[in-house]
């Protein structure tokens, strides 16, 4: 026991200094991010944990959770069932003790990130957290809205990338990933990614956690579950259209150059998944030569761009990608400032701040306007493109190296 209090004693310092300055510009900005939060009397309109809450609520009162909205924004409840399940524990207590403890798992989250990204321990941490919440658009609406992005991003980084020196591991690696997809379908495409680069053993373990949380859901909530799953081989998300101008994924663009009809949307999955598997297999060609934390981060990128909507706020995994090609990195220079363009672009977030939108507003666009509305998925997609070419370039010239040099039989 003594021992264990030293080490919490010696461990304090460091831990305040990372956490102090991330927690004090979260909450600094809590109420301001999203309009109708008010800074005093302290009040946050954390409209995406509202519904959480709502469809919780519904849920134990055995409503329907897919017909929950919030009072004002008219906002659902789009996940699987077994997220209702899972947060259940947010109709114990007072709605603003929630908003803090979100606020602090959050910000816990990118913290945990960064620290397995290997961001130098202490001072750099917390100040890097704290800028990346400050600066970059999708980290500092997470907070603002009460969403799960860096929290499922957490799961995803904490069974790919080792642990702390000194800690045991008790989960077993590949849970976590499928707990994020169980929440949200999208990690999914880091399964595949876990078998490419022969994490057999985590990718298994992956697929049999999401099957026993989506399962789960099935025993509890079987019509919700059916419902679900249902909607979603449709096509029907219970959410605004492909074409509003904060869906920065391929579907998003495509109908915004185009028209926002069956035929586009299909179209535009189909080149979506192609780009998430290209992008996969190009991810897991750099993990092999030791860029791990951008083959994460680029996998990240994959399933914004091939969901059907990707919020700007879901595009948390820029941060992972903008800190792999910042620190020292073995990519080709173009590759380093297509990334740095992409993550920038994302953590400005300029479609929203610069553009008309909602009301399909967007289908009006100028050729300019469509232009700056697009440019992330567009800018997404040539770097994984781009990648994947200079990789199968690479490749051809290993093998005709090779082939050079084996000797030439002799009769």
């Amino acid at each position: 026991m003594s021992e264990l209090l030293h080490r919490v004693r010696a461990a304090l310092p460091r831990t305040a200094v990372e956490w102090v300055p991330a927690l004090v510009v979260s909450f600094v900005l809590l109420p301001l991010v999203i309009v109708n939060g008010h800074m005093w009397p302290y009040s946050a309109n954390t409209v995406d944990l509202n519904v959480y809450r709502l469809a919780v609520q519904d849920m134990v009162n055995g409503h329907d959770i897919y017909l929950t909205s919030t009072p004002v924004d008219n906002l659902k409840f789009i996940y699987p069932p077994i997220a209702a399940i899972l947060m259940t524990p947010l109709l114990l207590g007072p709605y603003i003790v929630w908003q803090i403890i979100w606020t602090v798992v959050g910000t816990g989250a990118l913290l945990s990130v960064l620290r397995r990204i290997k961001v130098p321990r202490g001072l750099a941490v917390g100040v890097v957290a704290a800028a990346l919440v400050l600066a970059m658009e999708p980290i500092r609406t997470t907070m603002g809205y009460g969403q799960v992005n860096t929290m499922l991003m957490a799961l995803v980084v904490a069974d790919l990338l080792p642990d702390d020196p000194g800690k045991t591991r008790r989960i077993p690696r590949g849970a976590l990933i499928g707990l994020a997809a169980a929440i949200k379908l999208t990690p999914l495409l880091f399964v595949v990614f876990a078998f490419l680069i022969v994490k057999h053993r985590v990718a298994i373990m992956a697929i049999v956690s999401f099957a026993f949380f989506t399962g789960i859901a099935w025993i509890l909530l079987p019509k919700e579950s059916l419902e679900y799953w249902r909607s979603l081989g449709k096509g029907e998300v219970n959410t605004a259209g492909p074409v509003y101008v904060g869906n920065q994924s391929i579907s998003g663009a495509m109908t915004r150059w185009f028209a926002e009809d069956r035929k586009t949307v299909i179209t535009a999955l189909a080149i979506g998944f192609v780009i998430a598997g290209i992008a996969t297999l190009v991810a897991a060609w750099w993990w092999r030569r030791g860029e791990k934390v951008f083959a994460i981060g680029l996998v990240g990128l994959a399933t914004c761009l091939a969901s059907p909507l990707s919020w700007t706020h879901h595009h948390v995994w820029a941060a992972i990608l903008l800190i792999a090609v910042t620190t020292s990195s073995t990519l080709p220079w173009w590759a380093v400032w297509l990334s740095r363009a992409w993550a920038i672009w994302i953590a400005l977030c300029l479609p929203l701040a610069v553009l008309p939108y909602g009301g399909h507003k967007e289908l009006a666009y100028t050729v300019g306007q469509k232009l700056v509305g697009n440019l992330g998925p567009t800018l997404g997609s040539v770097l994984i493109l781009a990648l994947a070419g200079h990789a199968v370039v690479r490749i051809l010239s290993a093998r005709s190296a090779r082939s050079v040099a084996m000797p030439v039989p002799v009769d």
